[in-house]
């Protein structure tokens, strides 16, 4: 901290808990231990105020609120204001505290202030009675010089003004609030002088003379014009800029007038202010002042009459030099921020709104900017048009620029609007460092902007700003600039405009040439990687695939195979699927190459994720690489990668599962049989022919074997018949040779395949029409989803209990819908999708046991599916089903039930 700030940080301190001492001593009075203990504080506080080696001390000055330390303003908090207004009250303009202070003085001065109410013209007597003979703190009054006999005139206009408008204080407020009395004040004033100054100086200022052209300086006589060579001399020109910030400083003082800050009003000092001022300041500031009165009946400002004036002042002297083309527009701003500094103490006098506005937390534009925004609302249309048109477009703020644009648009001129964009764009490759920074600013403020017009100004602004990155050697600039690029490019991905994303990319590309540090920390502020589940989930629930989003995509190929296949793997939907499908082949060999590469080094799970996409996109990869890493996966991903591929729609997906049976966890092979039953691939059939039959090399289950029964029946195998009418007929001289599932299932496959022979065999089969209720479900070729319910779901009418067994844990479940596949259930805790569970069903004397594979089923509870069971066990779960089925669920699978059955 420099040693001027510590200073203020020490001198607010001290001032602080000199208000407080004050308050303390008036309540308590001055021997009370609250009072004795904050005087310790402020003794202690002065001394950090005041070095020991700064012989000019501290000096605390006044000027209505606002205080002054070393002649130099401070913010003014709550406390500041407080002491200032005291000081100001008393009529005192500053107390000094030399670096001699010693502790007897400082508590001379507090008990030197009143205990009760006492008029502030008073307090100043006591001060300086309490501190006479003092030499270490100096107390400084408002003092008047004594009147000059050249401004005996004065006295005469004030004497013509309390005769005209009356010379009470209330009277005087008044019409300093009204600006045809302001106009009569000034006339008044020039009463005093002789000949025809006044009378033309009272001519010149009729609201109908100044109100031609909008009223204003430009209409005034000009000094240095004619013969001392026009009014562009700069001479001329500095004058008058004198002469209104004369104008200003006077209408300050006017301000604390009306605000009750400068005491009462009366009109001989007042007159003296105007009698000062030159005769083209009077001129000027009659004009501006009728031009300001023949607008307030139209206008709704709530700013005062004072305020307005000052502004109109510094707007038209601004404009008048910008016109005339005596400065460029980037030498306004320059203008305007000098005037402000005057206008800005006007406006914290009458200003009162902005005040309670900024105690509320709320940011009010600072007084540069509103002067800024009302000299470019005075501007003309070529005016506007014509700056923002040059290489000066930087100048013009971002919002003003905005209000325009915006305008153009409105107006349908998207051409003019489109060519300011790119102009002003333009701008952050201008060879002036002010210009690159402000114009990067502005980018940034205007980026939605430029996404209008069906962004076709945002791709030439990524363009120019990409290209400046790539130049830009100035770090802060390069900072600036690549916040306007990011920026610009983030609205881009925003808005879906696909041809500014492939622009920014083509810009990072060059810039990560040139700085590939650099560009690569621009790529995640960009944001186009998080982006791209939106921009799937858009296209694939849209009519058509956005243009170029292909050619995106293509540009981030890890994330986008991420993506697509996060996204493909959550869809069963047929069209999704083969939108994304497309989308993937628009993407290109890229992409298929990075699913190759996590298919054959992916870990087991991130593996099996790929198969379901890759095996539409390159099914060859898939008989290629899965059986080389099957065997090291554990069940889980197995069973992942099966029900993927399932769902994928693949039409060879029946031949790849069957090229894999063997290969899997044998708890799995129920799932994959109704798999490659469903996938319509007769190529499928003599793998399943043989399962049936009993392959020698492999024990296979007899539920292994019903499944590849119900197989057969769903590929309609003609070569099957009889292997099946074997296994439906044989028979011992009592009783049939294959338990009744397995014969059920034959009697169903064979149902399919061959109608004639079903019709004949069913009268001696032993199966009642109960029992043929329940069939497995054919494929359906043309159902939304590729994977389809294997045989029909029945709600139960009472929930079934049912205890989950995994390892040494139990847990209770309930069941609330069935099938002969599995079903949905409620239970205690989630059991994680592919855990193996036993399960007992149904009765605790006599449940129905089976192994059962987890499901995720969230939306309706635990989805479980059967992986192995006795063939008794299923036909006593087929019973259970056939109980829960009404009569008219059995009449619609097509079955005549009897009454009794």
């Amino acid at each position: 901290m420099s040693s001027s700030d510590a200073k203020i940080t020490a001198a607010r301190a001290f001032i602080r808990s000199l208000n407080i001492l004050l308050k303390y001593a008036r309540l308590y009075g001055f021997d009370h231990a609250r009072t004795v203990e904050q005087f310790e504080t402020a003794w202690s506080e002065l001394h950090m105020a005041i070095p020991a080696t700064n012989e000019s001390g501290l000096l605390l000055g006044a000027s209505g609120s606002q205080l002054l330390l070393d002649g130099a303003p401070i913010d003014a908090a709550p406390a500041e204001r407080s002491f200032a207004q005291l000081l100001s009250a008393a009529g005192l303009a500053s107390i000094q505290f030399t670096s001699s202070v010693k502790k007897e003085d400082l508590e001379r001065l507090i008990r030197a202030f009143p205990t009760h109410n006492t008029k502030a013209s008073a307090l100043a007597e006591q001060l300086k009675a309490a501190l006479e003979g003092i030499s270490t703190i100096r107390i400084n009054e408002i003092r008047f010089v004594a009147e000059d006999a050249s401004m005996s005139e004065a006295r005469v206009a004030g004497l013509l003004t309390a005769q005209t408008l009356g010379a009470d204080a209330n009277s005087m407020k008044d019409w300093l609030r009204d600006p045809q009395k302001l106009l009569q004040l000034i006339a008044a004033s020039e009463g005093s002088r002789s000949g025809p100054v006044a009378g033309a100086g009272i001519g010149g200022g009729s609201p109908q003379s100044g109100t031609g052209q909008g009223g204003g300086p430009e209409d005034s006589p000009t000094p240095g014009r004619g013969a001392a060579g026009g009014g562009g001399a700069p001479s001329a020109w500095s004058a008058k800029e004198e002469d209104i910030l004369g104008i200003l400083k006077l209408l300050t003082h006017l301000g604390q007038t009306v605000s009750g800050e400068g005491g009462n009003p009366q009109p001989g000092p007042l007159q003296e202010e105007l009698t000062k001022l030159p005769v083209h300041s009077q001129e000027m500031l009659r004009t501006a002042l009728a031009a300001v009165a023949a607008q307030t009946p139209a206008t709704n400002s709530k700013d005062p009459i004072l305020l307005r004036l000052a502004e109109h002042l510094a707007i038209r002297f601004a404009l008048e030099r910008y016109e005339r083309g005596e400065v460029k527009v980037n030498a306004v701003r320059t203008m305007i921020d000098r005037m402000s500094q005057e206008i800005q103490g006007l406006r914290k006098i009458l200003g009162t709104h902005e005040e309670k506005l900024a105690e509320a937390g709320i940011v009010v534009e600072s007084n540069a900017e509103l002067l800024d925004r009302q000299f470019w609302a005075a501007v003309p249309e070529n005016g506007k048009r014509a700056v923002l048109g040059s290489s000066d477009a930087w100048c013009i703020p971002a919002r003003n620029v905005r209000q325009y644009v915006e305008e153009l648009l409105r107006r349908g001129d998207e051409k003019a609007a489109i060519e300011i964009l790119q102009n002003y764009a333009s701008c952050v490759q201008s060879p002036e460092g002010e210009a690159r920074r402000r114009t990067a600013i502005g980018l940034a403020d205007l980026a939605d902007v430029y996404a209008s017009a069906g962004g076709r100004p945002l791709s030439p602004a990524i363009q120019m700003a990409g290209a400046q990155l790539s130049l830009e050697r100035d770090d802060n600039l390069q900072g600036l600039i690549s916040a306007a690029f990011v920026r610009l490019a983030q609205e881009a991905g925003t808005r879906r405009m696909f041809p500014a994303i492939l622009q920014a990319l083509n810009s990072l590309d060059s810039v990560e040439n040139q700085r590939p540090v650099f560009a690569q920390s621009l790529r995640p502020r960009i944001g186009l990687e998080k982006r791209v589940p939106e921009y799937l989930e858009e296209a694939v629930r849209a009519d058509r695939v956005p243009d170029d989003l292909g050619t995106v995509l293509q540009r981030v190929p890890r994330t986008a195979a991420e993506n697509l296949v996060v996204r493909f793997n959550r869809t069963g939907n047929r069209v999704e699927m083969q939108r994304l499908v497309e989308l993937a082949h628009t993407v290109g060999g890229d992409f298929v190459s990075s699913l190759c590469d996590t298919l054959r080094g992916g870990s087991a799970n991130e593996a099996a994720e790929t198969v379901g996409l890759l095996s539409r996109l390159d099914s060859p990869s898939i008989g290629r690489w899965v059986p080389e890493r099957l065997r090291e996966w554990p069940r889980n991903a197995q069973d992942r990668m099966v029900r993927l591929l399932a769902m994928s729609g693949t039409p060879e997906r029946g031949s790849l599962l069957v090229d894999i049976l063997y290969m899997l966890d044998p708890m799995l092979l129920p799932l994959v049989i109704d798999e490659i039953g469903l996938s319509e691939d007769l190529a499928c059939m003599h793998s399943m022919i043989q399962l049936v039959e009993g392959d020698s090399s492999h024990a296979v289950k007899t539920f292994v074997r019903l499944k590849a029964v119900e197989a057969l029946g769903r590929l309609k195998a003609q070569q099957a018949e009889g292997v099946l009418q074997t296994i439906a007929e044989a028979r011992h001289m009592f009783h049939w040779t294959n338990p009744f599932e397995l014969r059920l299932a034959a009697v169903h496959s064979l149902a399919k395949i061959d109608p004639q022979w079903a019709r004949e065999f069913l009268p001696r089969s032993g199966f009642s029409a109960a029992d043929l209720a329940i069939a497995p479900l054919d494929p359906q070729p043309n159902t939304k989803h590729f994977r389809q319910r294997r045989y029909p779901r029945v709600r139960l009418a009472q929930p079934i209990a049912a205890i989950a067994m995994v390892g040494q844990d139990c847990y209770r479940l309930e069941i609330r819908g069935l099938s002969l596949s599995g079903g949905i259930a409620a239970g205690e805790k989630h059991l994680q999708p592919g855990t193996l569970v036993t399960m007992k069903m149904g009765s605790s004397l006599r449940p129905i046991r089976a192994q059962v594979l987890m499901r995720d089923a969230r939306a309706q509870g635990l989805g479980f599916e059967f992986a192995d069971m006795d063939l008794d066990e299923r036909a006593r779960l087929r019973k259970l089903l056939l109980e829960n089925m009404s009569s008219a669920v059995l009449n619609e699978l097509g079955v005549l039930v009897h009454s009794g059955t």
